[in-house]
């Protein structure tokens, strides 16, 4: 951790970081140290160049809540047994006319940098996309430059250990949805997906079920919004001082 440290401190681009993100980095790189420098740099230029995705991160900007309105996005209060975080997304409003895509990504970006923050070194993730409510008019929202930015962040920059991603309830167009993600998804992340038509009893334990599908904690609906209220109240300053982790542009000469 130190090592990778005073190496974060050399690099004249980079961000005043914390030691605490160096230990993050090598965590979520399974300590390889040439693994975790790549990531954090991948992390300083994806954040300096995505500006529509990494700037102006306001929970109280509209575009932001209105994200807020027509989604679920909670983490569960429970781990599985192997000690992974579950997190669930999916629609609250499936009225593909309210959705915007790029500030669809911005907004899951804020909530899982939250998450980062709030849960620090955490074993593993498990993602939960419940497909239910989606309709081929949401098809035509997706904007291929978010969307590029999207995958490139969380397979190269991410500072978490993904475990598995879950796609529950999926449509019958989901071959047409992988037609435009596929390209873009790299083998280990595609080996971590795992379709099912049927609900997330489908795929882990009824412990770690919400009410809503039949488990035990409460509403994803409560979780969701006691962790919007959260984020509103203890993270909106955070968010927008998180514009700063990003790499600094080139002196000119």
């Amino acid at each position: 951790v130190d090592e990778l440290y005073e190496w974060m401190k050399l690099q004249p681009r980079f961000p005043a970081y914390t030691k605490d993100h160096s230990y993050l980095f090598l965590h979520a790189c399974l300590w390889v140290m040439d693994d975790a420098k790549r990531a954090l740099q991948k992390y300083c230029q994806i954040r300096a160049s995505s500006v529509d995705i990494f700037e102006n991160r306001d929970m109280e900007d509209k575009a932001i809540q209105s994200v807020f309105d027509i989604t679920h996005m909670a983490s569960m209060p429970i781990k599985t047994r192997e000690g992974y975080k579950v997190i669930y997304y999916r629609l609250a409003d499936t009225d593909p006319a309210k959705v915007h895509f790029g500030n669809a990504v911005k907004a899951f970006c804020m909530f899982n940098d939250v998450q980062i923050s709030e849960d620090g070194i955490v074993e593993g993730y498990v993602v939960v996309f419940d497909m239910k409510g989606l309709r081929l008019g949401h098809l035509t929202k997706i904007q291929l430059g978010p969307l590029r930015t999207f995958m490139a962040y969380i397979q190269e920059a991410h500072p978490v250990r993904l475990k598995k991603i879950y796609v529950i309830h999926t449509a019958s167009f989901v071959n047409q949805i992988m037609s435009i993600v596929k390209p873009l998804i790299k083998s280990e992340l595609l080996n971590l997906l795992h379709f099912t038509p049927r609900g997330p009893a489908d795929v882990l334990p009824l412990s770690l079920l919400p009410e809503d599908y039949g488990g035990p904690l409460n509403t994803l609906d409560k979780y969701h919004k006691d962790q919007r209220r959260h984020i509103e109240t203890e993270y909106r300053d955070w968010l927008v001082d998180t514009v700063h982790l990003k790499e600094k542009p080139k002196e000119k000469k």
